[in-house]
């Protein structure tokens, strides 16, 4: 059984809809075959319109109406500045390609350059929409993390990744090194989930040539700088550079402890005690990002699953430590674990 897509049930109405007027209007079956055509061919194009973003709509029909004018324009001025006389019929009627060929350019010239000037504010009906240019280099394609951000909507984009980018990874799993063929299949994988997550949100992710060698982090610095873009990158190197020279940088170190979940004093949750701590009578378990807990009086209960209770927790440099007890009975669990 064929099962159609969402919307289609009222584009089927209209292109029965068509093919019936134009029976009825004609009196001829040939018509209506013909007016269910023409209905096909608009619903084809209404799909395909719709997927184009608003702001790309927007420019497209704004660029093709300038260019179109711009075409008419032109060809009153080669009409009124030539003698009608001299043209040739068959030249006079291909002016008419003039305007279309004005609508192509301009359209394209809008798309292209539209975006980057904001000569239109674009706001979607769910509300304030913002976007966060990155550039995505191979330390933090092959962490992988920054498609679960974009994924998770906490970065939009649009993204950009260095050519050099894909000829590493390619190079990386044309090689004989076991560990840098998984390091190039993790990275292959983060590129295909980021291009799928900006698809879902009508963002873009294009691949930019900086050439290569040396030359190389000169120009992307200075793209970075100049273009305003932030980097995402895993390479300490890199990032003290780019924040000397003033650019926005998301350092992967950081966003680990920033993701980590929250657990406060009085806080109740179900833990596994995995081994001993300093002292017999403690009992150290971990949460699910790894977040050390330490239990009094837990010493004894090593493989088993036991009610907590925070009552202490210490940030250091190197994470969150928590301390705890075991619960009370009949305290119950706040959900965490």
């Amino acid at each position: 059984m064929v099962k159609l897509g969402k919307g289609w049930e009222g584009r089927i109405l209209f292109i029965l809809a068509l093919g019936l007027a134009g029976t009825l209007a004609s009196g001829e079956y040939h018509i209506g075959f013909i007016g269910l055509g023409i209905g096909v061919i608009a619903a084809v194009f209404e799909r395909m319109i719709v997927k184009v973003s608003a702001d790309k709509l927007i420019y497209l029909t704004a660029g093709s109406t300038i260019g179109l004018i711009v075409g008419i324009l032109f060809i009153l001025v080669l009409k009124i500045g030539t003698h009608h006389e001299n043209w040739e019929p068959g030249w006079s009627d291909l002016l008419v390609l003039i305007p279309i060929a004005f609508a192509y350019v301009f359209a394209v010239v809008a798309v292209n350059k539209g975006r980057k000037l904001e000569l239109i504010a674009i706001e979607d009906e769910s509300g304030p929409q913002f976007n966060m240019p990155v550039l995505v280099d191979l330390s933090a394609a092959v962490d992988g993390r920054v498609a679960d951000l974009s994924l998770a909507g906490l970065l939009p984009g649009p993204f950009s990744i260095p050519l050099s980018v894909k000829q590493n990874i390619d190079e990386m799993q044309k090689g004989r090194n076991v560990v840098k063929r998984g390091r190039a299949r993790r990275a292959t994988e983060t590129i295909e989930r980021l291009e799928e997550a900006v698809g879902k949100s009508g963002g873009l992710m294009e691949y930019r040539d900086f050439g290569e060698g040396e030359r190389e982090k000169h120009r992307i610095l200075e793209w970075l700088r100049k273009e305003r873009v932030c980097l995402l990158t895993g390479d300490n190197e890199m990032a003290d550079t780019a924040e000397r020279e003033g650019i926005r940088v998301i350092r992967l170190s950081d966003v680990g402890p920033a993701s980590r979940e929250v657990v406060l004093p009085g806080d109740t949750f179900l833990l596994r005690i995995q081994k001993k701590g300093r002292t017999s009578s403690q009992g150290v378990g971990f949460l699910s990002d790894g977040t050390m807990v330490v239990v009094d009086e837990a010493g004894d209960l090593l493989g088993k699953e036991t009610q907590v209770t925070t009552h202490t927790t210490f940030r250091a440099k190197g994470g969150t430590m928590v301390f705890a007890k075991l619960a009370a009975e009949g305290t119950g669990d706040n959900g965490q674990d």
